[in-house]
């Protein structure tokens, strides 16, 4: 019977089917997310479905036998609830699977408003536990990280505007192909974090309407006016922002940041995923939904 959402999901060094996976293979490639997947997702066959509501915009993605497929990305607003299923369902057929036949569900966990976060996080851990398969939770910090370049040398930060001058914020360093975070997410002052950050790079994003810089790219929205003040909108413009290399947050990077994970982890219990949550004043600001 294949694991729960607590359990450990295969033997050490075993694929979801029991097979073993070329550890030296991994080895060589020093644990990197390009060459988990060319080591280790094929081989294991993986088929897996990432689900991110953290905001307006649904995002899913799905695996089949370790290849990536499709990752539709919408902006579904108060819509949710009402088609995440149907979407879901869509998107299985699509890539010929059954919900039956999934080996891991991936889930974005937050920071993100309080009804998307809960939609998707339920969607997912009732897969999860109906399926008994493990559930593998990404915070959205993460998965920006995930959207720059991982030839950036440097530590960089990410930063979410989620009200006035307030930002999640973490710190990141890419090793071996992989965003790694060091130390944790906090809520932070922009007043008092950016004088820390200086002139570090910066993957930073604000909710609000898209400017029209980046169609498409939600990543880049601008809100019309998420603070009113002068001072807090000088202080993000003198931001050292980074350029992103993949334009989206979705569920591409969610199935590049949790898969090789996945693989990786292969002892002990898996942890209970826990969501974390936007203030909510943040999206009572929040302009521009369908």
């Amino acid at each position: 019977m294949k694991a729960g959402g607590g359990e450990t999901p295969a033997p050490k060094g075993k694929g979801l089917g029991g097979e073993k996976l070329n550890t030296e293979k991994l080895k060589a490639e020093k644990l990197d997310a390009a060459g988990l997947k060319a080591a280790g997702l094929k081989a294991a066959g993986l088929n897996i479905l990432a689900v991110d509501t953290t905001s307006d915009f649904l995002s899913l993605a799905v695996m089949k036998g370790g290849v990536p497929g499709d990752a539709p990305y919408e902006a579904l607003g108060r819509r949710m609830a009402r088609e995440i299923l149907p979407r879901i369902d869509a998107l299985l057929k699509g890539a010929g699977l059954k919900a039956e036949e999934l080996d891991l569900l991936l889930v974005a966990r937050g920071p993100g408003s309080f009804t998307g976060t809960r939609i998707g996080m339920g969607v997912a851990q009732t897969f999860a536990q109906v399926l008994e398969i493990p559930l593998l939770g990404v915070d959205t910090l993460t998965l920006l990280a995930a959207q720059t370049d991982p030839g950036e040398s440097r530590p960089f930060h990410v930063a979410l505007n989620c009200a006035r001058d307030e930002v999640y914020h973490a710190r990141f360093r890419w090793k071996d192909g992989i965003a790694q975070m060091e130390g944790a997410i906090a809520l932070r002052r922009l007043e008092t974090l950016a004088p820390e950050i200086g002139d570090a790079p910066v993957m930073l994003r604000r909710f609000g309407k898209e400017d029209g810089r980046a169609p498409g790219n939600h990543t880049a929205a601008r809100p019309a006016a998420n603070s009113r003040d002068p001072d807090t909108e000088r202080r993000f413009a003198a931001l050292n922002e980074m350029s992103p290399v993949h334009p989206r947050p979705d569920g591409k990077r969610l199935l590049a940041v949790g898969a090789p994970r996945f693989l990786a982890r292969r002892e002990g219990p898996w942890p209970p995923v826990l969501p974390l949550y936007l203030k909510s004043e943040a999206f009572r600001t929040w302009k521009g939904r369908p």
